[in-house]
């Protein structure tokens, strides 16, 4: 009886796994993902070469056209390899566009909420909304596919963990506190975001990505399936993000803001994130 049951357990562990994309839903979440590479492509040239785009201050308009760029030179030919891949089963290629569409909703979340009326402004709308439901109907197919009672164990899973928790913990103080003394003084914070712009910070982060931060870090921190799901997504959104935030403050600098035209904090993030962002999809890719 012992044998026959280990043969029977062999068997169904070496059986061929489903592949993601032979999922309808998925399959959906692919449609809607080449559309929104096709209207980022064609967006992020609108904004960078046409004139008038943005009608924010010089501090909101460079920062646009800094987030255009990396979202044209980098997460748009991530989302064109990883969808031509995932077709082949491969599952780096899912996690790669998971953390892409990630990157999209955050970002676009700023297009959307704060930016003025422009040219844009439908297209900025359609690509959000097409990145969030893509995420809802790929998210729950992609943790279906890991093998059940799979976990990550001897990764550096709780590492990432507190680098999550910890980026939470600073962003979420600050803005909070931020938020505090503009509630009890009437005063914000100094520097050259205009006060429309520090609202737009505020809220984007403290709702789309310390929100996020948190819950991933405290599944992360329990070697979930989830928590490699999310883990893996949040990173690799976070990290194209933060090049996001390092060409936003250099196109800050060459239209004359006062900012430096390099940060080292935004620097070392980047590098943090991207540390945690191959940890994390080289363990969650064996799952």
């Amino acid at each position: 009886m012992t044998t026959t049951h280990h043969t029977r357990h062999q068997g169904s562990s070496s059986a061929p796994e489903r592949s993601l994309v032979c999922e309808p839903v998925v399959r959906t979440a692919l449609r809607l993902s080449w559309a929104v590479t096709a209207l980022m492509v064609a967006g992020a040239l609108w904004g960078l070469l046409g004139r008038g785009v943005y009608h924010e201050t010089t501090w909101g308009r460079a920062a646009f056209r800094g987030g255009d760029l990396v979202s044209l030179v980098v997460v748009a030919p991530l989302l064109v390899w990883s969808l031509t891949r995932v077709r082949t089963g491969s599952r780096v290629a899912a996690l790669l566009w998971a953390g892409a569409l990630v990157y999209n909703v955050y970002n676009y979340a700023y297009f959307v909420f704060g930016a003025s009326f422009n040219d844009l402004f439908g297209l900025h709308i359609l690509v959000l909304t097409a990145s969030a439901w893509s995420l809802v109907l790929m998210l729950p197919a992609l943790h279906a596919s890991m093998r059940p009672g799979t976990g990550l164990t001897g990764v550096p899973a709780r590492r990432v963990a507190v680098l999550l928790g910890s980026v939470a913990v600073c962003l979420g103080g600050i803005w909070g506190a931020a938020i505090a003394r503009q509630a009890v003084t009437g005063h914000l914070l100094g520097g050259a975001a205009p006060p429309a712009g520090q609202h737009t910070v505020f809220a984007v982060d403290l709702t789309f990505f310390v929100s996020s931060l948190v819950v991933t870090s405290v599944v992360l921190w329990r070697r979930t399936r989830w928590g490699a799901v999310a883990g893996t997504a949040l990173t690799v959104g976070g990290s194209t993000y933060l090049l996001n935030l390092v060409a936003a403050q250099a196109f800050q600098a060459q239209a004359g803001v006062d900012v430096a035209t390099v940060s080292p904090l935004s620097l070392a993030l980047v590098a943090a994130f991207g540390w945690a962002a191959v940890a994390m999809v080289r363990s969650t890719r064996l799952l």
